[in-house]
């Protein structure tokens, strides 16, 4: 049994507590809630409040912005103040990193406030390697006591608090104890949990968020999970952090959260994309709105008896029979299939005597095997008993095709479902081609942007469970560009890296230079190196922790001025933004990961 949602095969959604958020209700039965962030300075009230205005009216129920000290956390009572004279009733939250006295006066001001365990009262100071039970409880009731005011604070003004830790900011305390692990993730928020409880005090989200969707999907799933071994359960706020910017944001976030919202597991949601934040809205809205299209209160008798023989909560790729002559299965890296004859793809079925099929009976399939080297056979999963002898006989020639989504269906499950019957029927091994044909989906709407975050639920989803070794899309009258969508979807699911890779944090008033216009320029100098991955993060508060999995890093160290890390070594500081990134390219150029483009 899965232990994190109710079923794996169809969306039902978890059951949880309701936070109240100055009357967005969030949690229960209640719809999904879109939020998002502002990217001014809190301390300019008039541009502040005119991007509340915007969010509000693009849809966002919750708009977030940062109080980075104390004179920001004082503006927040202003910006309160008029957009509420504006019409607005929209909750407004503070972003709390380091600093227990602004927590304190921004949550006089707004509905919700946000904070980190991994900074909020544990400082970056190095501890030794281990830590008595005695000496981390003494730490532990130094964050008790820092902690405690705010609580009995929000709980006395009716305010909403959001735990939430983010993967490479956890702190020194917690890293000493469990490592840099979804692990210490779940034990981080639920430190501060248990202290909340204490107090009595239950208006609560929790959020475990990761640039790398692997690592935020299996953090969400182990805290769904420990949640209900320790008898509570809170909503949960769902976001890809620092997921950068275009289309290969959106995949990632679609991944992520999209994926989780079909698991059952999400009550609000962010998208982060660096870029203007009113951008991050529709994607939200229609995140949620696929979910809701999907879900169900019921399950049938096969999917309650299927068994995945899968670990949920770390990832291991699926075994399978390796097909040389494609380059298929085994250790191979998932590949990408055409059937439009793209040329940029790794197998185009005519040229290698493979045929697709959509057997109707196990005559046709067997048929099908006399006259082609190889057959890709798309069986619906309560027919794959009935096609099961002949499969077995001719398994090293097959592969097998994920039935494909359909109209409000969890498209993730049914593939799911397949896998698990296959592993049943003693055909465990067979390679699986996820296949995204847009013209059989309607849960979203017909244009490219609707396909795009649907296709990158169903891939991304499956192979973030290790399902997959072909992937193909049919989105585009493009054939070349849908090889390009498989491809990022792959990246965005850590599956396969073909191109370079960015995480970048959406920007807030923390910012300390233009990251937008940076990001584009970065982006346009280094797009065609294949193996490095480049962190641009807004200021040093989460960057340098958060780009944890980068290769280098471009972070805010002044205003207008750039510090370059090495994975997470500073090795450059307060260069002048206009220099910068001729500074990252000869940093790029001294590791040896650069390449000069074609």
């Amino acid at each position: 049994m899965n232990k994190y949602c109710q079923s794996r095969f169809a969306t039902i959604r978890r059951k949880c507590s309701v936070a109240d958020i100055g009357g967005v209700k969030v949690g229960g039965d209640y719809p999904i809630a879109v939020q998002s962030m502002t990217n001014t300075k809190t301390q300019d009230v008039e541009a502040s409040v005119k991007q509340c205005i915007a969010l509000a009216e693009a849809g966002c129920q919750i708009i977030r912005l940062t109080a980075q000290n104390l004179e920001a956390a004082k503006a927040l009572g202003n910006i309160s103040k008029k957009f509420r004279a504006a019409g607005f009733s929209n909750p407004l939250v503070a972003d709390i990193h380091f600093l227990p006295q602004t927590a304190m006066e921004a949550a006089e001001h707004v509905e919700k406030i946000r904070i980190n365990p991994g900074n909020f009262t544990d400082k970056k100071i190095p501890l030794k390697r281990d830590l008595s039970d005695s000496e981390y409880s003494a730490e532990l009731d130094k964050v008790r006591e820092k902690l405690t005011p705010l609580v009995l604070r929000c709980k006395e003004l009716g305010r909403a608090l959001r735990i939430g830790t983010n993967h490479g900011s956890l702190s020194d305390r917690i890293v000493n104890r469990y490592g840099d692990t979804s692990l210490g993730m779940v034990e981080a928020a639920f430190e501060f949990v248990d202290i909340c409880e204490d107090l009595n005090f239950h208006n609560i989200v929790l959020s475990f968020k990761a640039s790398n969707t692997r690592i935020m999907t299996q953090t969400y799933r182990l805290a769904a999970k420990m949640m209900d071994e320790r008898g509570f359960s809170y909503p949960l706020h769902l976001g890809v952090t620092e997921a950068g910017f275009g289309n290969e944001a959106r995949i990632k976030s679609s991944i992520g959260i999209g994926g989780l919202l079909f698991d059952g597991l999400g009550d609000t949601i962010r998208v982060s994309l660096t870029e203007d934040p009113v951008q991050e809205v529709p994607v939200a809205i229609e995140l949620a709105k696929l979910a809701d299209k999907v879900r169900t209160s019921r399950q049938k008798l096969e999917i309650e008896n299927a068994e995945e023989n899968l670990d949920y909560f770390s990832y291991s790729r699926r075994e399978t029979i390796e097909i040389p002559e494609l380059k298929l299965g085994g250790s191979n890296a998932p590949q990408t299939v055409s059937q439009e004859g793209a040329k940029s793809a790794d197998i185009d079925l005519e040229k290698i005597g493979a045929v697709f099929v959509r057997p109707q009976s196990p005559e046709e399939l067997e048929n099908a095997f006399k006259k082609n080297s190889f057959v890709a056979a798309e069986i619906e999963s309560e027919k794959l008993e009935e096609f099961a002898e002949v499969l077995k006989r001719n398994e090293p020639k097959t592969v097998f095709v994920a039935p494909p989504p359909k109209a409000e269906r969890n498209s993730v499950g049914e593939a799911r479902l397949s896998v698990a019957i296959l592993q049943k029927l003693g055909l465990g091994k067979i390679p699986v081609w996820l296949k995204f044909d847009s013209s059989k989906i309607v849960n979203g709407n017909s244009d490219k942007f609707s396909k795009l975050n649907e296709a990158s639920i169903y891939l991304g989803s499956l192979l973030c469970d290790g399902i997959g070794d072909a992937v193909s899309i049919e989105i585009s009258d493009d054939p070349e560009e849908n090889v390009s969508m498989a491809l990022a979807i792959l990246q965005g699911a850590r599956a396969r890296k073909s191109k370079a890779e960015y995480i970048a944090c959406p920007s807030c008033g923390r910012t300390l230079y233009d990251i937008q216009s940076a990001a584009a320029k970065i982006k346009s100098a280094t797009e065609h190196l294949k193996d490095v991955t480049i962190g641009i993060m807004g200021c040093v508060v989460n960057g340098p922790g958060e780009m944890a999995d980068a290769d280098f890093g471009y972070v805010g160290g002044a205003p207008g001025k750039i510090n370059l890390y090495k994975g997470k070594e500073c090795v450059e500081m307060n260069i002048p933004q206009e220099e910068s990134i001729e500074h990252l390219i000869a940093l790029i150029k001294r590791e040896g990961k650069w390449v000069d483009p074609q």
